[in-house]
């Protein structure tokens, strides 16, 4: 009977603490990504300073992070056909990120509209992404 009782109370105490254990949690949001510069719908020109400033911030752990530069334009209908296209990659760890930075608006570059694309992943693969468009006019 002793050894019922015991056989029943180990059973009961391996059920409890089975169900007790709390489920590791699950990385199911993306990352949050803020663009603070540049701010949408901004002139440059041709020479400028491009100066961008980005948050970005994770429930759990960021991976890495790209930033394309590119026209919104279709090539055919520009009569120089030198659209900027640049890309940015990096990889990253921890929870939050903060990138400031300057790039040269090149002098070549058609005027027109142009696109600052940011991307973003988490170690589990989550993404999200964030664009802004800015002007680029002659000198």
């Amino acid at each position: 009977m002793i050894m019922k009782i015991f056989k029943t109370n180990i059973v009961l105490f391996l059920i409890i603490g089975l169900l007790g254990c709390s489920k590791s949690e699950k990385d199911e949001l993306s990352p949050f990504i803020k663009i603070n510069l540049p701010e949408n719908h901004d002139n440059f020109t041709k020479g400028d300073l491009l100066t961008y400033d980005i948050e970005f911030t994770d429930d759990f752990q960021l991976h890495n992070f790209k930033i394309n530069i590119h026209s919104s334009s279709l090539p055919i209908l520009k009569s120089s056909n030198y659209l900027w296209d640049t890309t940015i990659v990096g990889s990253t760890e921890g929870i939050d990120l903060i990138i400031k930075h300057s790039l040269n608006i090149p002098l070549s570059i058609d005027t027109g509209t142009y696109l600052f694309i940011v991307y973003s992943s988490d170690k589990e693969g989550n993404e999200n992404w964030v664009a802004r468009d800015f002007t680029v006019h002659n000198n």
